[in-house]
């Protein structure tokens, strides 16, 4: 694979959650969001040879998005009343940087994460890396009350949350 294409599929894969949630944001609905996330897809692969591995992946991404989702409304409009172009284009603003703003909040995550003792980090894995695993398991597993695990991990989640916003603060 030459240098280029590599780069453009870093900066993809990078991104590709990021630019889901935009398209959710743009369009307000999961399946139009996931119709047109594969046509943008689609889109950005077939013309990875126009990206500037020196350019801003997200805006050139975006501008495809933002094109592809102005079509797709085009088909739609029949179908179901929908917002208008200039809403459109101010959600495309607004999404951008809530979309920025999530990619920070997850990024201060991890940091925090990295910041927990090792039984807390321990705590947060266990509750939330299996999503059929219960408190009581949790619990069980640790031969502690459900209660206290429970307690346990609202006080982690409050220094995490407070951890996040810090660090999100600082960066603005």
């Amino acid at each position: 694979m030459d240098s280029r294409r590599e780069a453009f599929a870093r900066s993809f894969a990078k991104n590709q959650s990021w630019l889901y949630a935009y398209l959710v944001t743009l369009l307000g609905n999961v399946a139009d969001a996931e119709e047109v996330f594969q046509e943008v897809c689609v889109v950005l692969w077939s013309e990875h040879e126009a990206f500037d591995p020196d350019t801003d992946f997200r805006r050139w991404a975006s501008v495809i998005a933002r094109n592809r989702v102005l079509g797709f409304r085009t088909k739609q409009r029949r179908e179901a009343k929908r917002l208008s172009d200039v809403a459109v284009e101010l959600l495309a603003e607004e999404a951008v940087e809530r979309a920025d703003l999530l990619e920070q909040r997850r990024a201060a995550l991890h940091g925090c994460l990295d910041k927990l003792s090792v039984s807390d980090r321990q705590l947060v894995a266990d509750c939330y890396s299996d999503s059929s695993r219960s408190f009581g398991s949790v619990a069980e597993r640790l031969g502690r009350p459900v209660n206290t695990v429970y307690k346990a991990l609202q006080r982690v989640r409050k220094a995490l949350r407070q951890c996040v916003d810090r660090k999100v603060n600082a960066g603005a």
